[in-house]
C-alpha cells in the first residue's frame, strides 16, 4: 500500500472497525470500511482475552476489504485502549550548530530521546525491587518546545544553538500490547503504526486550532473511558476510567435475566424506541418502557460520570472550559447531562463530536457517522498528520520484541522495551563484614558483582551495541557478588608445625574466642563479631589443642588468713615441662618441642598452702640441741571447724593452727635425728624429765633426753 493510503483498525471491546483511508491533497476520504462485532466476549475492558478469536475477526475484515478493493493489505495502523494506562513525563535538551535550520528529522530524534527518558523514569518508578519493567510506550504528545530557553510553538525551520522538548508519554502493560501484536500477526498483518486511542481521537475531535482552550476529551467505549486534556495549544495529560458501556449492559442482563448480546441490543434501542420488547433466557417476553429502563440505569450513569469528572478535575486542577465526548458509549441517554452536572458546568458545554463536524474527512459508511466513528477515523488521520515511527523487530532471549526505529537503536533500548529494567543488570557487590580482632577493627569486603553477559547474533556485545531489524540478543544479568565469608583461620596468623604433648603429636593452631565464647578455627565469623586470640604457639594454646580443658590451665589466686595474717598464693592445677624444663603457661614453644604435664588438683589443699610456712611444725630440744619437727606441730581449724591438711581451701578462708593440740609424738623425732645403737645397752627416753615411750606426746618447746644405759 502506498503512503497515500492506510489501513486502520479500531479493535474495540464490542466490535472491530477496519477502514482504508486515502489522502487527497488536504482532504481525506474513506474509500471503504468494514465493521464486525465479536461473536464472543473475546475482549473485556479493552483487553484481548481470546487472541485467536480477535485475530479471526480482524482477518474477516481484512479479507472483505481486500476482495472489494482488489488490493493486498500487509500492515495496519492501530490504537490501544487505555486500560491500566500509565503516563510519564520526559524531556530532552540538545546543543546544535547555529549554521543550519532545524529539520523535522532533528525534531523527531529530540522527541524520541525524550520519550526514552520518560520510559526510563517509569521503569525506575515501577521497579519496586522487581527485576522487570512491564510497560510499553504506545504514544506520546509534545507538551512544549523551547528554543534558546524560550517556549516556541514549532521548531522546524528555526535557527538556534539550544533546542529542547517536553513530552508526556503513555504506556500500557506489555500484556495489552503483546496481545494486540499477536492478534495482528495471526491475521497476517504487520504493525504500520501504533498509538493510543485517546491520542487518535484527539487528532480529529480536538484539532490543534481548538487546543488553546482548556478542553477535555472523553472517549467512552464498551470497556474503558479514555480521557485526554488540552490547554495552551498542547496535550498535557491522559487518563483512563476502567468502566464504560459494558457495565450498563451487564446490569440489564442481570436485572432482566438476559444473555449479554440481548442486553447489549436492548441498551442500543433505548434512544430510538419508546417501547422495547425483551425475551429472557427462559423465553419469557415482556414489553418495557425505554423511559423506565433509562431511569433504572441512571444510578450507573451517574456513577460513571462521577468517576470521569473526578479524574478530569484532579488532573486539570479546575473545571475545564468544555468537554468533547466521542465513542459509542457517549450516546447513552442522559450521559452528557449527567457529566455536566458532576462537573458543575452548563449542559451545553458537554457535547458529542461526530464526523459530520469535520469538513476535511469524508465517508459514506453510516456506522462511521456517529461518535463511534471518531476513533477509527482518528487512527487513520493520525497516521497521515503525524508521520509514524516504523517498527523493527528483534529477539530478546528468544522473545520477539517490537521497537520504534528512530535510526540508531541500541541493546539498552531493546532490553528496556522487552521489559528488563536497566538498574539491576549489573550484579551488586556482596555484603562485607566488620570484625574487631584483638581490639582492632578490620573491614573485609564481599566479592564484586559480575557484569551482564550480552551477545548480539552470537557475538559479544554491550548495552551500546547498535541493532538492525531481525537481530537476536541473548542477555544474562550480572550475578550478585558473594557475601564476605570468614573463618577464624582466615583472620588469625598461624604457625605451622607439630609438637608432642605427653608423647602424642599435635598440629599447632590458635585458640580463638568469638564474642567471648570459644570458637573452632574453621567456624564462620558473623558480621560485627568481636574476635580474640592468644599467641598460637604458647604452652597454654597447645595444651588446649591437646584436649586439656581450660580450667586446668588457668592460674588462680587465693587469699586466706593464717592466724589473722593475710596471705595471697597463686595456684596452677598442673605442672608443665618443655623439653624437660619447668615451663609457664604463656611460654612460647617452637615446632618440635616436647611438652609434658601432670595434673595436681584443681584447688589447693591446706597442706599445699602451708607446706613452706614457718607455722607448720614444732621446735623441741633433744639432748640440749634445738630440733624442728615438720608437719606435726599443730591441729588445724578452718573457720572454726576441725580440718586436715588434705582439705581443699576456699578463697577468703580463716585458718588457725593450734600448737597446744599438735599431733606430734616422740617417735617423730627419729625422722629428723639419727641415734646410733649401742651394744648391750638399753635406750632411755625422757620428755620434760619424765620417763617416756615412743608414743608419748610432744609439744612446742618440749625437752627430750635420749641416751643408752
Amino acid at each position: 500500500m502506498d503512503k497515500t493510503r492506510v489501513f486502520a483498525l479500531d479493535i474495540g471491546t464490542r466490535k472491530i472497525i477496519g477502514l482504508v483511508m486515502e489522502k487527497l491533497d488536504r482532504q481525506y476520504k474513506v474509500i471503504d470500511a468494514e465493521m464486525l462485532e465479536h461473536s464472543t466476549r473475546a475482549m473485556m475492558d479493552g483487553q484481548i482475552h481470546d487472541v485467536t478469536a480477535v485475530a479471526a475477526t480482524i482477518k474477516q475484515i481484512k479479507d472483505a476489504l481486500e476482495a472489494r478493493l482488489q488490493i493486498k493489505l500487509k500492515s495496519a495502523a492501530v490504537a490501544a485502549a487505555g486500560r491500566a494506562l500509565k503516563t510519564s513525563p520526559g524531556d530532552c535538551r540538545k546543543s546544535r550548530s547555529i549554521l543550519t535550520e532545524i529539520s523535522s528529522e532533528e525534531i523527531r530524534a529530540l522527541e524520541i530521546e525524550a520519550v526514552h527518558k520518560a520510559q526510563y523514569n517509569l521503569a525506575q518508578e515501577e521497579q519496586g525491587g522487581r527485576e522487570r519493567n512491564n510497560y510499553f510506550c504506545v504514544g506520546y504528545s509534545v507538551v512544549e518546545y523551547s528554543l534558546e530557553g524560550q517556549p516556541i510553538s514549532n521548531l522546524q525551520g528555526q535557527v538556534g544553538n539550544e533546542i529542547a522538548v517536553q513530552v508526556i508519554a503513555t504506556f500500557l502493560p506489555r500484556v495489552v500490547v503483546d496481545s494486540l501484536f499477536s492478534s495482528l500477526k495471526k491475521a497476517g498483518l504487520e504493525i504500520e503504526s501504533l498509538t493510543l486511542e485517546p491520542i487518535a481521537a484527539l487528532a480529529v475531535a480536538i484539532p490543534p486550532a481548538m487546543r488553546l482552550l482548556n478542553l477535555a476529551l472523553v472517549d467512552i467505549g464498551a470497556g474503558t473511558s479514555d480521557i485526554a486534556l488540552v490547554k495552551d495549544g498542547n496535550v498535557f495529560a491522559y487518563a483512563m476510567v476502567p468502566t464504560a458501556g459494558d457495565e450498563l449492559t451487564e446490569y440489564l442482563a442481570t436485572r432482566y435475566l438476559l444473555d449479554f448480546d440481548t442486553a447489549e441490543n436492548t441498551k442500543r434501542r433505548l434512544t430510538g424506541q419508546d417501547q422495547i420488547e425483551i425475551t429472557d433466557i427462559l423465553n419469557n417476553r415482556q414489553l418495557m418502557s425505554s423511559r423506565d429502563l433509562c431511569q433504572e440505569l441512571q444510578p450507573l450513569v451517574d456513577e460513571l460520570t462521577n468517576e470521569i469528572a473526578h479524574i478530569i478535575t484532579g488532573l486539570n486542577q479546575k473545571v475545564p472550559d468544555a468537554v468533547v465526548c466521542v465513542g459509542g458509549g457517549s450516546l447513552t441517554p442522559s450521559l452528557t447531562a449527567s457529566l455536566a452536572d458532576k462537573l458543575g458546568i452548563p449542559a451545553n458545554r458537554v457535547g458529542i463530536r461526530t464526523v459530520q463536524n469535520l469538513d476535511y474527512i469524508h465517508t459514506d459508511k453510516s456506522f462511521l457517522n456517529g461518535p463511534q466513528g471518531i476513533t477509527p477515523l482518528g487512527i487513520a488521520y493520525n497516521y497521515f498528520t503525524i508521520p509514524p515511527i516504523p517498527f523493527i523487530k528483534v529477539s530478546v532471549n528468544g522473545r520477539e520484541t517490537a521497537l520504534w526505529n528512530m535510526g540508531e537503536l541500541s541493546v539498552a533500548a531493546a532490553l528496556l522495551s522487552s521489559g528488563i529494567a536497566l538498574n539491576n543488570i549489573y550484579g551488586k557487590p556482596g555484603m562485607g563484614k566488620t570484625v574487631e580482632i584483638n581490639g582492632f577493627v578490620r573491614v573485609i569486603k564481599g566479592s564484586m558483582g559480575t557484569a551482564p553477559l550480552i551477545k548480539v547474533n552470537g557475538e559479544t556485545g554491550s548495552l551500546e551495541t547498535r541493532l538492525q531489524d531481525g537481530d537476536s540478543i541473548e542477555f544474562t544479568p550480572g550475578r550478585d557478588g558473594e557475601e564476605a565469608r570468614l573463618t577464624g583461620r582466615d583472620l588469625v596468623p598461624g604457625i605451622k608445625g607439630q609438637v608432642k604433648v605427653n608423647g602424642e603429636l599435635y598440629e599447632m593452631e590458635p585458640v580463638i574466642t568469638v564474642n567471648g565464647e570459644p570458637s573452632d578455627p574453621d567456624a564462620p565469623i558473623p558480621d560485627r563479631a568481636r574476635l580474640e586470640f592468644a599467641n598460637v604457639n604458647s604452652v597454654y594454646n597447645i595444651l588446649r589443642l591437646s584436649g586439656l580443658d581450660d580450667y586446668w590451665l588457668r592460674e588462680k589466686h587465693y587469699r586466706y588468713y593464717l592466724d589473722d595474717r593475710k596471705i595471697t598464693v597463686t595456684w596452677m592445677p598442673i605442672e608443665v615441662q618443655v623439653n624437660g624444663l619447668k615451663a609457664e603457661a604463656e611460654q612460647q614453644v617452637e615446632p618440635g618441642a616436647q611438652i609434658t604435664y601432670s595434673r595436681k588438683t584443681l584447688h589447693p589443699s591446706i597442706g599445699d598452702l602451708l607446706a613452706e610456712t614457718d607455722y607448720w611444725g614444732i621446735n623441741v630440744k633433744v639432748n640440749g640441741e634445738e630440733v624442728r619437727i615438720p608437719g606435726k606441730g599443730a591441729s588445724i581449724e578452718i573457720d572454726g571447724q576441725t580440718a586436715s591438711i588434705h582439705d581443699e581451701i576456699r578463697d577468703g578462708a580463716h585458718i588457725t593452727l593450734n600448737r597446744d593440740k599438735g599431733g606430734a609424738i616422740l617417735s617423730d623425732i627419729f625422722k629428723v635425728i639419727e641415734i646410733k645403737p649401742a651394744a648391750n645397752a638399753r635406750l632411755l627416753l625422757k620428755v620434760d624429765g619424765e620417763a617416756a615411750g615412743f608414743t608419748t606426746p610432744i609439744r612446742e618447746g618440749s625437752e627430750i633426753e635420749i641416751r643408752w644405759e
